[in-house]
């Protein structure tokens, strides 16, 4: 075989980049069309960090208004993390203002923790509160194909189930992912097609954050063992995210009453019992679930009702409190979790299990004021025959977390909190 000669081979190359740079925003198109991704005249917050993958989607989604009728604005929130952020927030700005869009620039407090929790769910609060006032349905985001392969290793090290395997999808609720489909590569393409220089935020390169090790230690090792691997995995989520739609479809026509009847909800597939739990309590982990799947199924333990969460459960003596310093996502937290995220350094420990007692009061979380314990139980439709027994930790200061129904307000997880403890109920 005649190998091809060099200039060959880099024209061709030539041929086959610019074919992919002018192909990007029609594959977009149609992404957005078979997806359901964004709605034409939809009003569309970008958010646009000014790194490769944001401009390019601001870029995209600039040439794709023609054809989808978009209505754009462009939202950035600096960090602060970096001596040169600023810069970063002037490049959206000029850029936006280049291309005749609003830029609306938000500042991260200064005490914000530098972790990837603290950032995301000071980000993402920023992005809610000014698409609700720039009456935004739709938050579009810069995830690519590889973020969609690292957040499944992520889950997949994590140990989670099926709808943790199924990735990120296009559209959930307000979050819109336009780019999925598409490489980092194949932005890079497009970016040098354009002549767009983005911003490069080197702490991308920092070791010190769980995402970026993946990035750089792991996925180059997975690619040298299958050059499709990503690619591959990413089809794995897809055909993972068609199964979690449909059994969540299936779950969602279960009637919650099963859960009182053993034998019938024995003769539910095991996947579809996980999935009616999950929808009645989605603060569940999988141990949670399967040890209230096998309870039920056996009619053994109490018997949750349809309007009352599972995790009111009778509390024993032998209960205990187990704290440990965690840096969960505190975008995913609800009141009623089975478990609880509170601030460190709003406890005055040492941390105690107990019962309700008469008088028993607590700002609930949400809430501007205190409430009686037993209004917030009542509000909560919190059985009478548990209210006596439900598991309550306390620390010196008082109440800090009602188990399954709420965490009080002045201990709960913030911006500002520089060390979170995870809090869960144990059995000796």
């Amino acid at each position: 075989m005649v190998e091809q000669p060099a200039h060959t081979r880099y024209v061709a190359s030539s041929i086959l980049a610019s074919a992919i740079e002018a192909m990007l925003p029609s594959r977009v198109a149609q992404t957005i069309r078979e997806r359901s991704v964004l709605s034409p005249g939809e009003r569309v917050l970008v958010a646009v960090s000014g790194g490769p993958d944001s401009t390019a989607l601001l870029s995209v989604l600039r040439e794709l208004v023609p054809r989808v009728a978009l209505n754009l604005t462009v939202a950035h929130f600096d960090h602060g993390w970096r001596e040169d952020s600023a810069l970063d927030a002037q490049f959206v700005s000029e850029l936006a203002n280049q291309w005749g869009y609003r830029a609306i620039v938000g500042q991260a407090p200064a005490n914000l923790p530098r972790t990837e929790e603290a950032a995301r769910t000071a980000r993402y609060a920023f992005l809610r509160q000014n698409a609700a006032a720039e009456n935004c349905t739709a938050i579009a985001l810069g995830h690519t194909q590889d973020d969609q392969v690292e957040t499944i290793l992520l889950h997949l090290l994590r140990g989670s189930g099926a709808h943790g395997l199924a990735g990120m999808r296009h559209r959930t609720a307000d979050l819109a992912r336009p780019l999925l489909d598409v490489t980092r590569a194949d932005i890079e393409l497009y970016l040098r097609d354009r002549r767009l220089t983005p911003r490069r935020d080197p702490s991308n390169d920092q070791l010190e954050f769980t995402r970026n090790r993946l990035r750089h230690v792991l996925l180059p090792a997975l690619d040298a063992f299958d050059p499709a691997a990503r690619r591959l995995l990413a089809r794995t989520a897809e055909l993972l995210g068609e199964d979690d739609r449909e059994l969540e479809e299936q779950a969602r026509r279960l009637s919650p009453d099963l859960i009182e009847d053993p034998a019938a909800f024995r003769a539910l597939p095991v996947a579809l019992q996980r999935r009616l739990l999950r929808r009645l309590d989605p603060g569940l982990n999988l141990a949670q679930v399967d040890g209230l799947r096998r309870s039920i199924a056996t009619g053994s333990g109490t018997q949750p009702s349809a309007s009352v969460s599972q995790r009111t459960t009778p509390v024993s003596p032998r209960l205990r409190v187990v704290a440990r310093p965690c840096d969960c996502d505190a975008t995913t937290f609800r009141a009623r979790d089975p478990v609880a995220h509170v601030d460190a350094d709003r406890l005055e420990l040492p941390l105690q299990v107990q019962q309700r007692r008469p008088g028993d009061r607590l700002q609930p979380l949400g809430f501007s004021h205190e409430k009686k314990l037993q209004d917030i139980l009542v509000d909560a439709q919190v059985p009478r025959h548990l209210r006596d027994s439900l598991p309550i930790v306390h620390d010196r200061a008082g109440i800090v977390w009602v188990v399954g129904v709420t965490v009080n307000e002045s201990r709960k997880v913030t911006p500002q909190t520089s060390h979170q403890l995870h809090l869960e109920i144990v059995s000796d």
